[in-house]
C-alpha cells in the first residue's frame, strides 16, 4: 500500500499548483516546540531564554505550557499551534518517541507539511534514541532530514544554537522538490 500512497502523492502534487509563500508577518509565532513534558524544564530554562532573550531580534516561540488555554481540547491546540507557527521544532528524546501525544504532534506536523508543501519541520535529537522507539515514520524523517544534535560540549552547543537560529531565519522549502526516491523509501520501510 505504501507504494500506491507514494505514487498517489506524487500525482496529486504534480496536479496541485504551487501555493504562494506566506510572509513572516502572517504567523503569530516563529516556532512551535513539540516536546515531551519530561523535557519541559530544558525548554523553559535553556531553549526559551536562548531564543527569546539572547537572539536579535528575539524569536516568538509557542510552547504548550505557556500558550495553550486550559480546558481546550489538546488536538485543537496542536493544530492551532502548527497553523500559527512558521516552523515546528520536534525535540526528539526517548520520552518523545514513546509518547502518543508527541507522535500525534509529529503526524499532524507532517500532514501540514504535505498539505501546504512547506518544509517547515526542524528536528533536534537531544539524546540517543533507542532502536525500539524508532517507528518507521520517525526513522524515515531522521534519515531524510538534516537534524540538529544536542551535546554537553560547549562548542557543540554553540554550533547547535547558531544552526537552529539560521534554520529559523531561513525560508521554508518546497516538499515536492525534496521528495525521496522510491528506492530510499523502500529501504527505510522494509
Amino acid at each position: 500500500r505504501w507504494h500506491l500512497r507514494l505514487y498517489f502523492f506524487y500525482f496529486s502534487a504534480w496536479l496541485r499548483p504551487t501555493p504562494p509563500k506566506r510572509s513572516h508577518s502572517n504567523f503569530t509565532f516563529d516556532l512551535f516546540v513539540s516536546h515531551n513534558s519530561n523535557d519541559a524544564a530544558w525548554v523553559k530554562n535553556v531553549l526559551l531564554p536562548e531564543l527569546e532573550k539572547h537572539s536579535q531580534p528575539p524569536f516568538k516561540v509557542c510552547v504548550y505550557s505557556r500558550n495553550w488555554l486550559v480546558g481546550r481540547n489538546i488536538d485543537e491546540c496542536i493544530v492551532e499551534s502548527l497553523e500559527h507557527s512558521r516552523k515546528t521544532l520536534l525535540l526528539l528524546t526517548n520520552a518523545f518517541a514513546e509518547s502518543q501525544w508527541c507522535q500525534f504532534e509529529m503526524t499532524m506536523a507532517q500532514h501540514r507539511l504535505i498539505e501546504k508543501d512547506n518544509d517547515n519541520l526542524l528536528l533536534a535529537v537531544m539524546e540517543d534514541i533507542e532502536p525500539v522507539n524508532l517507528n518507521p515514520r520517525l526513522r524515515l524523517m531522521m534519515k531524510r532530514k538534516v537534524y540538529l544534535q544536542w551535546t554537553d560540549d560547549e562548542v557543540g552547543q554553540s554550533l547547535f544554537w547558531q544552526s537552529l537560529k539560521q534554520m529559523l531565519r531561513s525560508e521554508n522549502d518546497s516538499l515536492v522538490e525534496a521528495m525521496p526516491s522510491s528506492d530510499e523509501l523502500r529501504s527505510v520501510l522494509s
